[in-house]
C-alpha cells in the first residue's frame, strides 16, 4: 500500500466539534502556523537577574542621544527606569510632609509600626519613605525608621500600619524600651498611589479590593487603588512621558539621572497643563505631546473622557492655546469615553468605546484634525489594540477589527468556546 501524504487544512476552528472538523485542527496551545503546519511559539530570554515590584503592566523602550539603551516599566506597584539590567524606581511623590506631622508608636513584642498622619491620603500597600526620625527608645532605631516602607493596613483617615525592618530586610520587634514618637523632625514622602493588579469590571459586589465597604454594598472604582494600574508612556527625545490611566501625567528628564519622576503640571508657569489622561502620547510626525481623555484648558483638574489635547509643537509646558502657538484641543462626539489611541501611517488611529476616528497632522492654524471612520465597533482595553506595519489591529466585545485605511471586520474561527470545564473563552 503505498503511502499518502496526510495535509491539515491550517489554523484552528473550535466553532464546530471535533468530528465535523475532520481535517483540520481544533485545538492547541502556545503554536502558530507557518508554511501551513503548526510550530511551537519560541520561548524568551531574561533580560536581567534583577527584581522589580508587582505586575508588570507596560513597557517602553527607547534610546537616549548618547545611545544608552532604556526601558520604561510600569507595574501596579511602581514605575522603573531600566537600565543595564537593573531597575531604577523613579515613582513620582504625590505629598511630602511638614516636619513634625509623622509620629510613630510601637508595642513591645510586635513588629507592627503604627504611624499617624492626620492627611496621609494612602492605600493599602502603598509606599512612604521617612527622613529625620529618632530611635523610640530600643530596638527601632532611627536608622529603621528612615527607609522605605510599604503600608500593611489602613485603620484611619489619620493612621495606618507599617512593618518594622532593618535595612537587609529582616523584620525588627519592639521591646519595652520603644516608648517615643520618632521626634520632631519627621518628614514622610508618599509616593502615587498605587493600583490593583487584578480587577472586576463594573461596580458593586466583588469590584475593586475586598472587603472595602459594608457587606452587599455597591463598591465605586473611583476610590484610589480600587481599579487595574495601566499606564501610558511614550518617549519625548532622550525623556520619557508617562501616566496613570484616568490619572496623573509625569516627567523624566534623562539629563537628571535616574531620579523620581515629576508631574508635567509642575513644568513651567502655564496654569492650564493637563493634570489627569487615558493616555499620552509625542507624535512622532510633528512632536506635540497629546493627552487623551484628559481635563480641559477651561477646567483643570474636572477630566473630560472624550477630550484630547496637544501642546506647542516640541514644548512640554506649553498648552495654552494662541493664535503664535500650535496648541489645542478637540472634542470627539461618538461614544461615552475615549479607550486607547495608536500611531499609524502618520495619523493616529482613535478609538472609543463605539467608534473609531482618524487623528491627522494638518499644520497651522488648526495643527490636527480629526475625521469619524466608523461608528460600528467595540474594543475590549486599552491594550487590545496593536500597530503592525501599516496596519491596526484590535479585540472587541464580539469580533476582531482591522484598519488599514478602513475599518474591516476580522472572520476568526476561535472567537469563543467552551473548555471541557464549562468555562467560555474568548480570545
Amino acid at each position: 500500500m503505498p503511502l499518502t501524504k496526510l495535509q491539515f487544512r491550517p489554523g484552528i476552528n473550535t466553532e464546530t466539534t471535533s468530528y465535523a472538523n475532520e481535517g483540520g485542527w481544533f485545538d492547541g496551545d502556545k503554536i502558530r502556523f507557518r508554511f501551513g503546519v503548526p510550530e511551537k511559539i519560541g520561548g524568551w530570554l531574561k533580560l536581567s537577574g534583577a527584581t522589580f515590584l508587582g505586575t508588570a503592566r507596560a513597557i517602553k523602550p527607547f534610546v537616549a542621544l548618547d545611545s544608552t539603551h532604556y526601558n520604561g516599566l510600569g507595574t501596579n506597584l511602581k514605575y522603573y527606569i531600566e537600565e543595564g539590567g537593573g531597575y531604577n524606581d523613579i515613582t513620582p511623590i504625590r505629598a511630602t510632609t511638614s516636619a513634625g506631622d509623622v509620629t510613630f508608636s510601637a508595642s513591645n513584642g510586635s513588629s507592627t509600626i503604627t504611624v499617624t498622619d492626620s492627611a496621609h491620603g494612602a492605600v493599602v500597600n502603598d509606599f512612604v519613605t521617612f527622613s529625620g526620625a529618632a530611635t523610640l527608645g530600643g530596638t527601632i532605631t532611627a536608622t529603621v525608621l528612615n527607609q522605605e516602607y510599604q503600608i500593611t493596613a489602613i485603620t484611619s483617615t489619620s493612621a495606618y500600619t507599617i512593618t518594622a525592618k532593618d535595612t537587609s530586610g529582616s523584620t525588627v520587634d519592639a521591646n519595652a524600651s520603644d516608648s517615643g514618637n520618632g521626634g520632631g523632625s519627621v518628614v514622610g514622602a508618599y509616593q502615587i498611589n498605587v493600583g490593583l493588579d487584578t480587577t472586576v469590571s463594573g461596580s458593586g459586589w466583588g469590584a475593586g479590593t475586598w472587603s472595602r465597604g459594608t457587606w452587599d454594598s455597591a463598591s465605586s472604582l473611583l476610590a484610589a487603588g480600587a481599579t487595574l494600574r495601566l499606564w501610558g508612556n511614550d518617549n519625548f527625545g532622550e525623556d520619557l512621558l508617562f501616566n496613570v490611566r484616568d490619572g496623573g501625567i509625569y516627567y523624566w528628564d534623562k539629563s537628571g539621572g535616574l531620579i523620581r519622576a515629576v508631574a508635567l503640571s509642575s513644568l513651567g508657569t502655564d496654569a492650564t497643563i493637563p493634570t489627569v489622561a487615558k493616555q499620552v502620547m509625542v507624535s512622532d510626525r510633528d512632536r506635540h505631546v497629546i493627552v487623551f481623555g484628559c481635563d480641559g484648558e477651561s477646567s483643570i483638574g474636572t477630566q473630560d473622557p472624550m477630550l484630547i489635547r496637544f501642546s506647542d509643537q516640541g514644548s512640554l509646558s506649553t498648552w495654552q492655546s494662541t493664535a503664535e502657538n500650535t496648541a489645542g484641543e478637540l472634542s470627539l462626539g461618538s461614544g461615552s469615553e475615549i479607550v486607547t489611541a495608536i500611531e499609524t501611517r502618520q495619523q493616529i488611529l482613535v478609538l472609543t468605546d463605539v467608534s473609531a476616528y482618524s487623528m491627522q497632522f494638518l499644520g497651522p492654524p488648526f495643527t490636527f484634525g480629526i475625521n469619524l471612520i466608523s461608528e460600528n465597533i467595540t474594543v475590549m482595553a486599552p491594550n487590545a489594540a496593536k500597530a503592525v506595519d501599516d496596519m491596526v489591529f484590535w479585540m472587541g466585545q464580539d469580533d476582531f477589527y482591522m484598519y488599514n485605511g478602513q475599518v474591516q471586520k476580522m472572520p476568526c474561527s476561535i472567537k469563543s468556546y467552551k473548555s471541557n470545564g464549562g468555562v467560555k473563552f474568548f480570545f
